[in-house]
């Protein structure tokens, strides 16, 4: 962005010219657009969308406990909320990337199968805690890795995030863990005929002490999710390290011709 003022020029978009001070609001538009608050104080349109959405989401939260979360309020607000805010920022975004924008939606899209387990209950009617845990939030992990995979042989002509991306196949592992975790303990607990078996729902039913169809693609669905979140985040690391590697062997030296 450049000062209009004194040519100040800088890579990050500012509202008040940290060189001679000048504003420059009529470069920023849109949801970049700065609200004046008063005492040199100013937020962008995009933060105060940001914050009212959150507090939307809470409030949705409150309706859907006072309701004993019969209704699936929170998921709801949460798709309709977050996923405009999504939708918007992908689309506002002046430099596009692909492979960002996948990563948004994939955030999204996962955050919402987590609060299906626990939000998606519509009283007499469906109830999502039989299928999302064991087979549906697996089947999209192994899905989002393989994807990762695939990107990251066309990042280098896309704009990327390396820390984001690097929280988002983390994050993605943690889900995996914690699933592949509760599934082993479960079935241990049935293998072993224990009277307590603590996530019953992981299980999608026994039959005469056989596994089911749905249990034996849950069991596939699981180990799946939890080698290949790991294999990815794996590479991934490997590609950023060499990556880094070859950025500061060329800035400060290296084998030379």
């Amino acid at each position: 962005m450049k000062c209009e003022k004194c040519g100040f020029i800088s890579r990050k978009d500012f509202y008040r010219c940290p060189y001679c001070g000048n504003l420059n609001e009529e470069q920023l538009d849109g949801l970049r657009t700065r609200v004046n608050l008063g005492h040199d104080l100013s937020v962008r349109v995009r933060t105060i969308i940001v914050a009212a959405i959150v507090n939307l989401f809470l409030l949705s939260i409150f309706a859907d406990w006072y309701f004993s979360f019969k209704y699936g309020i929170t998921l709801w607000s949460f798709i309709i909320l977050f996923g405009s805010l999504t939708i918007m920022d992908i689309a506002t975004t002046k430099k596009k990337s692909l492979v960002t924008a996948i990563e948004k939606l994939d955030f999204f899209i996962l955050c919402a199968l987590l609060l299906s387990c626990g939000f998606f209950r519509i009283e007499g009617v469906f109830d999502t805690n039989k299928y999302f845990p064991p087979i549906v939030i697996p089947a999209f992990l192994v899905l989002g890795a393989i994807l990762s995979t695939v990107f990251l042989f066309v990042r280098r002509k896309s704009r990327v995030r390396p820390i984001w991306t690097e929280m988002l196949l983390a994050f993605h592992l943690t889900i995996a863990i914690i699933i592949f975790v509760f599934f082993l303990v479960n079935k241990y607990c049935v293998e072993n005929a224990t009277s307590y078996i603590p996530f019953k729902y992981m299980q999608l039913d026994w039959t005469g002490g056989e596994k089911t169809t749905l249990y034996k693609i849950s069991e596939a669905l699981v180990f799946s999710s939890f080698g290949l979140a790991l294999i990815t985040l794996i590479n991934y690391n490997v590609v950023f390290v060499a990556y880094v590697y070859r950025k500061v062997k060329n800035l400060y030296g290296g084998e030379r011709d």
